[in-house]
């Protein structure tokens, strides 16, 4: 594919030399790993202790019908960085075998160093890694490999993150990525959010694993009080979120930087408690995967109020949004499109969410309207390959018997998109398999520092 064109660029410079540019926005975009939407106050859940983000959804445009194009990290963090399909980014895989963004699908980062920003990113954990091209375009990608145990908790990634900033200055268009890793499991919350978080419930001590949780429910799910103490165990994880996000926006506020920012805090995926019998993501594409919070907040200077809408887009539209407000050229790569006509308060086309890709087990599509829910198994094995969820209804029942003619007609929808993309997709080279387990992550990590680098920081001149 090809990049656009720099058409624009005499006049940019005629302008530049008469002294009438304008600096363009900061963007500022925060990624809560396994963050669901019913996760925060703003989104409605009354236990939860989120002050400092729902301050600023009061203050944003909120989105309350977000979703996801996957229920795992790469492919979907791989969309909002290049918003873009995972079947054409390719950035997908099984357990530690997966494949790194194409090398054809330029990235954020990439597209905005184009447009002279500056490019600061911080992630944690191994499915965001430098290996996978999540590093592309970046002048600073400080990322720290981990699995489960043992991340640099939220506190310190925007500890680095605010370092940076300060050394770096605020005169200069920046581009910031800050990925938050708490809310994934392990949950191993400090103390004081624990104790709050779970006045009145029991449970196993923390740190909750994967397995740990998984052995509670045996056969079956575990009691609705341990449902209610694991959720607890979250909710107290999502706090220590909020509180350091509180800390990024003070420090953005100190240095001038937020008034006119397009400030973003999404999530790549959510969280399963038991919503259909079973535990973490990954593994499906039901709404508790794939619904995630988006709060969008314009410059100041753009005159768009905060409001909420329930209209439905997708997490791929917010890169497109991006370029809208920023008035950049949309490269011909884009699959999403803007949602900011929504965010100015007026009504839009309705947009079908596509949600695809699964980390284990037999690959999901998705298909979701503003009323109905497809989730079409591939395994061929299945007698049944289709669940039809009605969204007014129980978001548990599968009603595809009921309505028949509903399910034969968005799958026959689905099956269309599909098939386009897979035809868009043939002309994209996919990257080379990247094995990322444990024992090639040691090596890439070891074979950095003895570049000189501090354990996978990297800054490039």
């Amino acid at each position: 594919m090809m990049r656009r064109l720099k058409l624009a660029l005499p006049l940019f410079l005629f302008a530049a030399a008469c002294g009438e540019t304008k600096p363009q926005p900061h963007i500022i975009l925060v990624v809560v790993d396994t963050l669901r939407a019913d996760a925060l106050g703003c989104y409605g859940h009354a236990a939860a202790h989120t002050p400092a983000i729902d301050a600023f959804a009061a203050e944003s445009v909120q989105f309350s019908d977000a979703v996801s194009s996957s229920g795992w990290t790469l492919p979907s963090v791989g969309s909002l960085l290049t918003g873009v399909w995972p079947s054409l980014h390719k950035a997908t895989g099984k357990v530690s075998l997966l494949r790194p963004i194409s090398p054809d699908i330029p990235t954020a980062a990439e597209l905005l160093v184009d447009e002279g920003y500056r490019t600061l990113g911080f992630a944690n954990a191994a499915y965001l890694s430098p290996l996978l091209g999540l590093d592309r375009g970046f002048e600073v990608f400080d990322h720290k490999h981990a699995y489960n145990q043992d991340v640099r908790r939220a506190d310190q990634t925007v500890s680095d993150a605010i370092k940076v900033l300060e050394e770096k200055g605020s005169q200069a268009s920046t581009f910031l990525l800050v990925h938050l890793f708490d809310s994934h499991l392990d949950y191993d919350p400090l103390p004081e959010d624990l104790a709050r978080a779970t006045v009145g419930l029991s449970g196993p001590a923390p740190p909750l694993s994967l397995r740990g949780c998984t052995e509670l429910a045996q056969d079956e799910p575990p009691t609705e009080e341990l449902q209610a103490w694991v959720r607890a165990v979250y909710d107290a994880e999502v706090s220590a979120v909020d509180r350091a996000f509180a800390r990024l926006r003070a420090s953005l506020e100190a240095q001038g930087m937020w008034d006119e920012a397009i400030v973003i805090l999404t999530a790549d995926h959510g969280e399963e408690f038991w919503d259909h019998g079973d535990f973490e993501h990954g593994h499906t594409l039901f709404s508790e995967l794939i619904h995630v919070p988006l709060l969008v907040k314009a410059p100041k200077s753009a005159g768009i109020k905060p409001l909420v809408t329930d209209a439905q887009v997708r997490v791929l539209d917010t890169l497109p949004t991006i370029f809208e407000l920023c008035d950049l050229e949309q490269p011909d790569t884009f699959s999403g499109r803007s949602f900011l006509q929504l965010m100015r308060g007026d009504s839009d086309e309705e947009r079908p969410a596509f949600s695809e890709a699964t980390l284990y087990g037999p690959e999901e599509l998705s298909w979701r309207t503003e009323r109905w829910h497809l989730i079409l198994d591939l395994d061929k094995k299945r007698e049944r390959p289709e669940i039809l969820i009605d969204r007014d209804g129980d978001p548990a029942a599968d009603v595809s018997e009921l309505f028949p003619e509903v399910t034969v007609e968005l799958r026959e929808e689905l099956e269309v998109f599909v098939r386009k993309m897979q035809k868009e997709a043939k002309s994209i080279r996919p990257a080379e398999i990247e094995n990322m387990g444990p024992t090639r992550v040691n090596e890439y990590i070891r074979s950095l520092e003895s570049l000189g680098y501090s354990g996978s920081d990297r800054e490039e001149d």
